[in-house]
């Protein structure tokens, strides 16, 4: 995102969203005895949505104003290098800690993002949310490619419309191979409210606001089944809740009624999430279901803890940013020499 356009209360709420996440895969699995703090940390899985609704606003932002050749490479540098170099760290720790080894097949698939295309499974459990962000991003560039990203007013509401029909009937079946169908109310309410912040709340805005966030909190109650053992509607609507108070704070940062000023802390916490989201699960249990001979849980999970913000670090400082940093660049510099080479080539046949 522009330094310019930076809403630095994301950052910490994108932070907060991984960490909730993290405990929730260490702390509150069936075989844990963190009994009392698993009372909390089980609603951590509801970092996921948080994040769905927070990539909308981010990047419809990253979107507005560029082509589709710049959102695609700015897209790409954020979302792959980090994606590999995590990949190999999990791989490692698997194979050191229960000499588990994957095939170069699965691996190679896995770094495509797009192995559940072709039958691979995941290597790490949460890769299925950056398919998620995949299929959006895929979306948003060909609304760019095709210079139709700007008519919110018509896409929005095909988006929406096909959401509540999916969520009712079931149709069109083949929506998920596109957008995944459960998740995009949460991507609609932060493109809605980047749409707010830019041209208020008009009626559209409201209707797909309300719409899309009704929808959220319906297919939310349903999908803690599938993150919740057992749960009752108190949890569902406890869910609900949750989701739904992170939903008010980015539509008061979109709108200006909240900020916070930036600084190197809080700017590094937002550019550790990435990292720590994506190492802190299978690696992590990992380690801790290695050392459980020799460490008490308490002290296995908080060392884990420690470990991967350490690796995350390293990722974020020593591959994400010069790689994603080198990718822009060469990037930028790219059709440029093409258009030399291209004029070059054109001059010889002339000649």
């Amino acid at each position: 995102m522009p330094k310019e356009n930076r809403f630095h209360i994301l950052d910490l709420i994108r932070f907060f969203a991984a960490f909730a996440v993290m405990l929730y895969h260490l702390t509150a699995r069936p075989e844990s005895s963190f009994e009392v703090l698993e009372e909390l940390t089980r609603f951590g899985f509801l970092g996921v949505p948080v994040f769905f609704m927070l990539s909308g606003f981010v990047i419809a932002i990253s979107a507005n104003g560029r082509t589709a050749y710049e959102f695609g490479v700015s897209r790409f540098a954020r979302l792959y290098p980090g994606l590999w170099i995590c990949i190999a760290i999990t791989i490692g720790v698997i194979y050191l800690a229960n000499g588990e080894v994957f095939s170069p097949y699965r691996v190679a698939a896995n770094f495509t993002l797009l192995n559940d295309y072709i039958g691979q499974k995941n290597i790490d459990g949460v890769y299925w949310t950056l398919q998620t962000e995949l299929k959006f991003y895929a979306c948003i560039f060909l609304l760019v490619l095709f210079n139709v990203f700007h008519r919110f007013n018509v896409w929005l509401s095909a988006w929406t419309a096909l959401s509540v029909v999916h969520a009712a009937i079931g149709e069109p079946w083949f929506m998920g191979w596109f957008i995944t169908p459960v998740w995009s109310p949460f991507f609609i309410v932060g493109v809605a409210l980047h749409h707010a912040r830019k041209n208020g709340f008009g009626r559209f805005n409201i209707a797909i606001l309300a719409t899309a966030s009704a929808l959220a909190a319906f297919n939310l109650f349903q999908a803690a089944d599938g993150f919740l053992s057992a749960p009752s509607i108190y949890d569902r609507l406890v869910c609900v809740a949750i989701v739904a108070l992170a939903g008010v704070l980015l539509a008061m940062s979109a709108l200006g009624r909240i900020s916070i000023r930036g600084n190197r802390t809080i700017f590094l916490a937002g550019a550790l999430t990435y990292p720590l989201y994506l190492l802190h699960n299978k690696a992590g249990k990992a380690i801790i279901d290695a050392s459980a001979e020799r460490l008490p849980e308490w002290l296995a999970v908080s060392l884990t803890i420690g470990l991967v913000f350490v690796a995350s670090y390293g990722v974020y400082r020593w591959v994400e940013r010069p790689t994603g940093k080198a990718i822009k660049q060469y990037a930028n510099r790219l059709p440029a020499a093409i258009s030399r080479l291209s004029r070059l080539t054109l001059s010889k046949d002339r000649g």
